[in-house]
């Protein structure tokens, strides 16, 4: 047991250092950089290296409590500073998954959608086998259906509960517990960590954020964040599809299994009537909530 817990103990603190403290110490050197060089001398290093021995000569530095204190504060700084990262993240998320139906989301979701439609247009009008590829492809990278959300994450997300409701007749948001509970332990974790590797994207673009904000001190903060900003999105778009593609193969491989548990399907699994069956047991209710979906 002692040793399962220092085993523990060390896999927290690794995650800890690399989520939380590491990124927070980067930002406050940031941040210390801003309010020392502000715009104007802002690739001034011999400025910043002058400013950093004044601070090194002081009796604060000099003194072992001193020193001790800087430290704590930093790291309690660095703490601070990521889990605003990780509340950030989560808004990240919220963003990105908004159904767009006003303002600004509703603008955007509608442009996605004409994009679709005149993709689709293009590969109806295909005269070449080489040119109908061609256009579905263009069409696929816009969305696998026709869009419906302001961004190309919420389409993929709402794309895997659509494409599932449509063969298998499942309200994934209802049936995904039970689903849960009987898939493989192996199953499960790569369902988390492709989680993990989603959130993880969110947490990126929302230091991206931070340093797109601390650019009002310090401009090259722009660019820094910038560049962090366009790897979350790159990051955040491959997790999706692989977060989105697990997800179905989960439905795929025991939907029949989540069937026979609650004793509903025959000896196969492929008449979504049956998935409704199951829709009103999870439910508790004679409404069928697959046909939502689309709204």
């Amino acid at each position: 047991m002692n040793g399962f817990l220092s085993e523990v103990g060390k896999k927290l603190a690794e995650r800890w250092l690399s989520l939380l403290a590491l990124p927070g110490m980067l930002y406050l050197a940031a941040v210390t950089v801003a309010i020392t060089l502000g715009h104007t001398h802002a690739w001034n290093l011999g400025e910043l290296s002058s400013q950093i021995t004044n601070w090194s000569s002081s009796r604060s530095f000099q003194s072992v409590g001193g020193t001790v204190l800087i430290m704590v504060t930093a790291l309690l700084g660095s703490i601070a500073v990521g889990l605003a990262v990780g509340a950030l993240g989560t808004c990240v998320e919220m963003v990105w998954t908004l159904p767009g139906r006003r303002g600004p989301a509703r603008w955007l979701a509608e442009r996605r959608r004409s994009r679709s439609r005149k993709a689709k247009e293009r590969a109806d009008l295909a005269t070449s086998e080489a040119e109908l590829a061609e256009a579905i492809a263009a069409a696929n990278r816009i969305c696998l259906l026709e869009a419906d959300r302001p961004t190309w994450i919420g389409d993929r997300l709402r794309v895997t509960r659509l494409r599932i409701a449509a063969v298998y007749g499942l309200d994934l948001d209802s049936a995904w517990a039970r689903l849960w509970l009987i898939i493989p332990e192996d199953t499960r974790n790569e369902l988390t960590s492709a989680r993990d590797s989603f959130a993880a994207s969110t947490r990126t673009t929302a230091w991206g954020i931070l340093y797109v904000v601390l650019a009002g001190w310090w401009w090259p903060a722009l660019l820094i964040g910038a560049g962090i900003l366009i790897i979350g999105h790159v990051r955040s778009r491959s997790a999706t599809a692989n977060l989105s593609e697990l997800i179905e193969a989960v439905v795929d491989l025991h939907a029949r299994e989540l069937a026979d548990s609650i004793k509903t399907a025959g000896d196969t699994y492929t008449n979504p009537d049956v998935g409704r069956q199951i829709n009103r047991f999870i439910q508790k209710s004679r409404w069928d909530p697959t046909s939502a979906l689309a709204d």
